[in-house]
């Protein structure tokens, strides 16, 4: 059995395998911090040429620890340093104007609920790295990064569903999960649709804050301009500001976003205003009217993919199906209005265009057997034409013999 080298022999053969296996000059660091190193070698500050010590200060030529962490090295141990350190770049003009990049989120960042608490002192607050990542930092845009549309969720959830981090500050440890149901988080997670929004959509990025009262619609109506029009229209956006209830969300729900179908009208109504008010009532109304229609809108699709079934041209059909969709889309966008007009008319467009593209299949098909019969007529007329002549060229080929 080998006897184990002395402790002074293993302190010499790291160095000697320090000095022999050296990166080039300039990434000594990377000798005592090879994950970090392998880490940076893929993000965007390394591919920008922005080193260790443009961070961490101190001495990056220099293989001896000593000399490598005196005068200005800073090792950003302390989290409640790093914000101040990172806009030492990021809110410098010069240095971000050739990327375009904005130089106020440091002073953004100070007045979202994270920085508050940072500010505070509080040391669980999240600061840049928690979002970013230290050494691994990527383009938002990059598939790879920890701020990629689809990985957000895991992002914030980090904090945010941490059920000691939120009893420690009252926050709810459900809303990541809750979000993933909802039909935001489907469309983006299981949909894969990267424009869907994500939790900074709604809550802002650097400065990250729970939207209140009054601004709700208005966070939601960046998304949903239409539906905003006619809900500021409505008697809802009053009667919610004045009752202090968050205005979309009221129905909608924040993080678990439910959307409503015109069969879920009805008993909306009636959760808030009791089954026999009118304003139930006219609920009611604006859902037989959509109801009705998309019922006839529907029909018209299902006869048209019959049709198709039998080798008729649809595509028009198709066309004015899609069409009775949009105004059925319209008319939903317009019940947060609260008024039947609006909502009648469009429905009556629907209603009106399904209808009269299942008279116009009907139609079709009734004189479809007649073109058939006529098609088959003929076809048999031609196969008896063409055995008779068959029939007497091969007479004429006997006699000649």
């Amino acid at each position: 059995m080998r006897a184990a080298l002395p402790a002074p022999a293993i302190g010499l053969a790291i160095l000697f395998a320090l000095n022999t296996y050296a990166p080039a000059e300039g990434q000594k660091c990377g000798l005592c911090h090879p994950e970090q190193r392998v880490a940076f070698a893929d993000s965007v500050h390394a591919k920008e040429e922005v080193g260790c010590v443009d961070c961490h200060g101190g001495d990056a030529e220099t293989k001896d620890v000593g000399r490598a962490h005196r005068g200005s090295f800073r090792s950003l141990a302390d989290r409640l340093s790093v914000p101040a350190a990172c806009a030492e770049c990021h809110s410098d003009l010069d240095r971000m104007r050739p990327y375009n990049l904005p130089v106020d989120q440091y002073a953004v960042y100070l007045t979202s609920k994270h920085g508050q608490a940072a500010s505070r002192g509080e040391r669980r607050a999240a600061v840049c790295t928690d979002c970013h990542g230290s050494h691994d930092i990527r383009a938002a845009e990059d598939p790879a990064s920890s701020l990629y549309p689809t990985h957000l969720p895991a992002t914030c959830g980090g904090c945010h569903a941490d059920e000691a981090l939120t009893d420690a500050f009252g926050l709810d440890p459900t809303v990541v999960a809750k979000y993933r149901s909802g039909v935001h988080g489907v469309s983006l997670l299981e949909g894969g649709n990267a424009a869907a929004p994500n939790c900074t959509s709604c809550h802002g990025v650097h400065g990250a804050a729970p939207p209140g009262v009054g601004n709700v619609d208005k966070v939601c109506g960046s998304c949903h301009q239409q539906t905003r029009q006619a809900f500021l229209a409505g008697p809802h956006y009053r009667g919610m500001l004045d009752a202090g209830l968050p205005e979309c969300a009221s129905c909608h729900s924040n993080h678990e976003v439910r959307r409503f179908g015109a069969g879920e009208i009805e008993t909306l109504c009636a959760d808030c205003h009791g089954a026999d008010a009118e304003q139930t009532r006219l609920g009611q109304k604006i859902y037989t009217l959509i109801g009705s229609a998309t019922e006839e809108v529907d029909k018209a699709e299902e006869l048209a993919l019959e049709a198709q079934g039998l080798a008729m041209h649809v595509e028009d059909h198709f066309g004015r199906v899609e069409e009775a969709r949009t105004y059925l889309t319209e008319a939903l966008l317009l019940v947060h209005s609260v008024e039947l007009e609006p909502v009648d008319e469009l429905s009556r467009r629907a209603r009106s265009i399904g209808e009269e593209v299942r008279h116009e299949i009907y139609r079709d098909l009734d004189r479809r057997p007649a073109h058939i019969g006529l098609v088959v007529f003929w076809f048999y007329v031609l196969m008896t034409l063409a055995v008779v002549m068959a029939y007497k060229r091969r007479l004429a080929a006997d006699e000649r013999r």
